[in-house]
């Protein structure tokens, strides 16, 4: 069972998509919008029902409860449990807050696709939930492109936490994966360059042609266990910077979403300028699923 908060906004379809054609085995979802504040001080005051602030949050309420009930009723094809939650604050630490409190494995949310630029001047749910959320984290920035079934691009250091993230996601079950690209990206020199985030002492030593052997072994094991489960599996050893081997694999594979694990316990390792999987949610178009455990 992979519990499953969904963030509800303007965006959300595609997180949506994303829930519906993964196909978990299975799943319980919970909606949750939430209600931002009126005022410029962020705050809730109480200024009796009859203030005009008041009349207008209490229609607010009212279509963001229709709001919640309509979009339960589309997951209804899924057969996943789903309920409705609303709440009045900030997004973000609303979402958090909830999932932490159930708790739940992911938090799925839709966003607007940004450039690199507005990605680093503007705040966004989005950004706020890779620096602050210890959950693994699904953003939807455009809907699958395959009615048939997702096509996803795992990107890997083979560290022991990313094969942690990578057991985890296994046990989610999500039947609806159809391709997988094990991607790992080797630097031009001797030791591998993580495209998750690594300790010193993780990282492979010796010479290129030893290194790149190791890679591609490793890769085949993940690639035979994504056949076993019917999926079909590529393996890619790109010698290239993390962020550019990942921008040639999206775009070579045609992937719907690209899965990465990442360190969540840390607040620095979360919003370091450096991580990748912080600079695929916050600057990228990819779709992205960052795995924590």
């Amino acid at each position: 069972m992979v519990r499953i908060v969904a963030g509800i906004d303007d965006h959300h379809e595609n997180a949506l998509s994303f829930l519906d054609r993964l196909r978990f085995a299975s799943a319980d979802v919970r909606l949750l919008y939430v209600i931002e504040s009126l005022m410029p001080d962020k705050s809730f005051p109480d200024l009796g029902p009859n203030h005009p602030l008041s009349v207008l949050m209490a229609e607010i309420e009212q279509q963001s409860e229709a709001k919640l009930a309509a979009t339960a009723a589309t997951l209804a094809p899924t057969g996943y449990p789903v309920q409705t939650e609303l709440r009045k604050g900030d997004s973000a630490r609303c979402l958090i807050e909830f999932a932490s409190s159930w708790p739940a494995d992911i938090i799925a949310v839709g966003s607007a696709q940004k450039g690199q630029w507005g990605s680093l001047f503007f705040g966004s749910v989005t950004k706020a939930l890779t620096a602050g959320a210890e959950q693994s984290i699904l953003i939807a920035k455009s809907p699958p492109r395959d009615q048939a079934g997702v096509s996803a691009v795992l990107a890997t250091d083979h560290s022991p936490y990313c094969d942690a993230c990578i057991e985890r996601f296994f046990s989610w079950e999500a039947n609806g994966v159809r391709r997988m690209t094990v991607l790992t990206s080797l630097d031009r020199g001797t030791a591998p360059q993580q495209v998750g985030p690594a300790e010193a002492s993780e990282r492979l030593t010796g010479s290129l042609p030893d290194v790149k052997d190791h890679l591609r072994a490793r890769n085949e094991e993940l690639c035979l266990r994504f056949r076993s489960e019917g999926i079909e599996c590529e393996s890619v050893l790109v010698e290239d910077h993390p962020q550019s081997a990942i921008a040639q694999t999206m775009s070579d594979t045609e992937a719907d979403l690209l899965l990465l694990g990442a360190r969540g316990h840390g607040f620095w390792d979360r919003i370091r300028l450096g991580s990748v999987s912080h600079y695929q949610v916050v600057a990228t178009p990819h779709n992205v699923l960052v795995i924590r455990v």
